[in-house]
């Protein structure tokens, strides 16, 4: 197949994008001390936390509970996800594995970044240059987060739906169930299966299935779920991303904070499905509304439902090509496309930019303004936080009646157009 101009000129920007990636990757790795000099630590050892991940599975090849202690951890952290990960000890993996292992974790997250990224221009290029240049990312990469093997997993969800053959279709819910027995949030992607697509028949044939898949994740992943929100594990300090961050970094109580911001997330969406109807957004390639529905949903779940690392922001990868797109055309979404990218942007560097000027005062300096430094830089972050969710959520609610739209518009009785 020949390609044609502007496919050639996104190849050749992905390979730039590609190779700068990589050398910063060997820059870090070859002078650690820059990421602990920007807050991102290495915990005593590269891939963290696929070796917890991994040392949970050799806890309970050996008839431990993981869920209760686990030795093998390096912190002797408990296992808090579900007890899917140990099936790594019948994959023959285990704690000695976890280094090649995230190396090809890491691998396959990149690859899914640039299947997603279109780099139709130098612009576009530099706005994704400074998101997954940026230390969360580091963060992520750093521990080899879990994540980055979630986002490889649900990235061909919005291909495989818009594939011509429909057997194919029928591919994305079985990821999305895989995905969510290993960390459970990833359930909030399956916000994908609401576009319409391929006949009226198909679509009700995928709910089945659907139905069938979380009543098994309900029977699989109950305990799990008691388990981890017994736990009542949120983040705290540096690099925190969660809707609760600022209250929280003023005191106030962390359940109330939290249970504050599950109410205010709901409202918000709410409110955003019953505004007014928006066409412009019609005018979006398909592939680009559906990764930007299912990064609004995941990314939007997870700021209201609890507080995390800011390495979430790996997810918003999903959406910038729905913000880049908006951001340059006319229109009445491109200051709101500007305001999250903006937002989003100084949100990923300034607590890094912090730590680092940090580090090159005095030790005594440092030590008396630090930690107030510190606060001011991850309560601004909270704010910028919210200049990027709320577009975000705004866009998920038009998607939403968007959908509705399309489905109420179609007389046809085989239902939504086509796939392409």
């Amino acid at each position: 197949m020949i390609l044609g101009p502007p496919r050639m000129k996104a190849m050749r920007l992905k390979f730039v994008l590609l190779g700068l990636l990589l050398g910063l990757h060997v820059l870090l790795g070859s002078f650690p001390q820059i990421m602990a000099d920007f807050g991102v630590g290495r915990s005593g050892i590269w891939f963290r936390d696929m070796h917890s991940m991994l040392a949970a599975s050799d806890a309970a090849r050996e008839g431990l509970d993981p869920f209760v202690s686990n030795p093998y951890d390096l912190g002797g952290e408990r296992h808090i996800y579900p007890d899917w990960w140990f099936a790594l000890d019948r994959l023959a993996l285990g704690r000695a594995d976890s280094y090649w292992l995230g190396l090809v974790v890491i691998g396959l997250f990149w690859l899914a970044v640039l299947a997603v990224l279109p780099l139709r221009s130098g612009r576009e290029l530099g706005w994704s240059l400074l998101v997954c240049a940026s230390p969360p990312f580091w963060l992520a990469v750093n521990r080899a987060n879990p994540d980055l093997l979630i986002f490889a997993l649900l990235t061909p969800v919005v291909p495989l739906l818009l594939h011509r053959r429909p057997w194919v279709r029928f591919l994305p819910p079985g990821l999305v169930a895989l995905a969510t027995g290993l960390k459970f949030f990833p359930a909030l992607a399956g916000v994908a299966f609401l576009a319409p697509a391929g006949t009226r028949r198909e679509w009700w044939q995928r709910w089945l299935l659907i139905a069938v898949l979380v009543g098994f994740l309900a029977w699989s992943l109950t305990d799990d779920i008691q388990r981890y929100l017994a736990a009542g594990w949120i983040a705290r300090g540096l690099f925190s991303f969660g809707a609760a961050v600022i209250p929280l970094n003023f005191g106030w109580n962390a359940e109330a904070c939290v249970t504050l911001a599950r109410l205010t997330g709901a409202a918000l969406v709410l409110w955003a499905v019953l505004r007014r109807p928006d066409a412009f957004l019609r005018q979006l390639d398909e592939r680009e509304q559906r990764f930007g529905v299912m990064g609004a949903a995941v990314l939007a779940g997870m700021f209201f439902l609890t507080v995390g690392y800011l390495y979430k922001i790996i997810f918003a990868v999903w959406l910038l090509p729905v913000l880049l797109s908006l951001s340059g055309a006319a229109g009445p979404w491109r200051r709101r496309a500007q305001l999250a990218l903006l937002c989003l942007v100084a949100m990923v560097w300034i607590e890094g930019l912090v730590c680092a000027g940090l580090s090159l005062l005095p030790a005594h300096s440092a030590g008396s303004g630090g930690v107030l430094m510190r606060r001011l830089a991850a309560t601004l972050c909270g704010g910028l936080a919210w200049g990027f969710v709320l577009p975000t959520v705004i866009f998920f609610g038009a998607q939403l009646r968007s959908y509705w739209q399309q489905w109420q518009g179609s007389a046809s009785p085989a239902g939504p157009a086509q796939p392409r």
